[in-house]
């Protein structure tokens, strides 16, 4: 079949709008008619660093046309999101610990096991990124990454549950699962930040101090959760922070910043439980702090089980627990340049590109 596709065909490249040929699903897989997509940090570190001709988009949104055979979970007309793949074989999926797949790696190569892709133009094979390809009016996905949703929400806003919205909220909610009352600091304020945010006050966290560096991210931490913001360019952190708690019980970090994570190792108290994402850098504890019982580690993908946590956090945003609409700015899919130069300069949190 036929389909139009934001296609990436080289590094550093603007994606042009191509036709494509996709192939129908296999046993194992679904198609989905595209409704929306939105724009990941990580689609722009692809755009900026592969060489290969790609759809990106990993955080979609839409409705099952058809499934596979093997596919009995989910049936045509379904609403749904998508997140990474997981095998469902090894120990670690046995064991319901997905994020830690034998084979989540193979992820970012976006090939079948087989080494084939469903998307290809003029008969030459185009690689979907996440093996989704979510910016393409119609995608083939494996049965493990589509998450079947409420159908009384509004699909075009779901798509990034699957990826940041997942892991910032996963990050508080399913590693660091503060107690109420004790506070936490977050490091970051994009969309996996803020999410962070809104899950650390589900949470019952207080006091919530949210660290960044553009007045406007900061500006939406208050409105969705946090109870203190700092400007990190113009504010001592450490010095603040322990003016306004002494300390913190709960850390998260999104920006991988030595000077953020320096600042993070200053306001940790005896105890206390960090984690990060950020691309670029990590906490290394000393010996001492160890002792003191403090921890660090990084959170892949929030240590999330998708099928399971995305109704979970759905069920809080329908109760106004989880207001993550207030992140998004929704883009045309012939704007979706502008959409991943807004992601770029940080003048949006999470674009999101429709599809019609």
């Amino acid at each position: 079949m036929k389909v139009q596709a934001a296609v990436h065909f080289g590094k550093n490249t603007e994606l042009v709008i191509q036709e494509l040929d996709l192939e129908e699903p296999r046993p194992d897989e679904v198609l989905i008619k595209t409704v929306a997509c939105g724009v990941c940090h990580t689609d722009i570190w692809v755009q900026e660093n592969y060489m290969d001709t790609m759809v990106l988009g990993h955080e979609a949104s839409g409705m099952v046309e058809r499934v596979g055979s093997d596919v009995g979970t989910l049936t045509a007309g379904d609403h749904v999101v998508t997140a990474y793949n997981w095998c469902g074989e090894c120990e670690s999926c046995r064991q319901g610990r997905t994020w830690e797949c034998d084979s989540f790696d193979d992820n970012f190569d976006g090939l079948r096991p087989d080494g084939t892709t469903p998307f290809s133009l003029n008969g030459r094979p185009v690689v979907p990124l996440m093996r989704e390809g979510g910016f393409a009016s119609k995608m083939v996905c494996h049965k493990n990454s589509v998450i079947k949703v409420d159908p009384s929400l509004d699909l075009r806003s779901l798509g990034p549950l699957g990826c940041g919205i997942m892991t910032g909220a996963g990050s508080v909610l399913n590693y660091l699962t503060p107690e109420p009352g004790r506070p936490i600091a977050v490091f970051g304020t994009g969309c996996v930040g803020l999410s962070a945010v809104m899950a650390a006050r589900i949470a019952g966290c207080d006091p919530i101090v949210a660290v960044d560096r553009v007045p406007s991210r900061l500006e939406l931490a208050m409105n969705v959760g946090a109870t203190h913001c700092i400007d990190g360019k113009k504010t001592d952190i450490s010095k603040f922070i322990k003016s306004v708690c002494g300390g913190v019980d709960y850390a998260f970090d999104t920006t991988g910043s030595s000077r953020l994570l320096d600042a993070m190792r200053k306001v940790l108290n005896p105890g206390a439980s960090a984690c990060g994402v950020g691309i670029g850098g990590a906490l290394v504890l000393s010996e001492r702090e160890l002792r003191e019982g403090k921890s660090w580690t990084t959170t892949n993908t929030g240590f999330s089980v998708p099928p399971l946590f995305i109704p979970k956090l759905l069920e809080y945003y329908k109760v106004g627990q989880f207001p993550f609409e207030k992140m998004l700015r929704f883009y045309r899919f012939d704007g979706i340049n502008e959409a991943f130069e807004a992601n770029r300069a940080c003048t949006v949190v999470k674009p999101v590109v429709l599809m019609e």
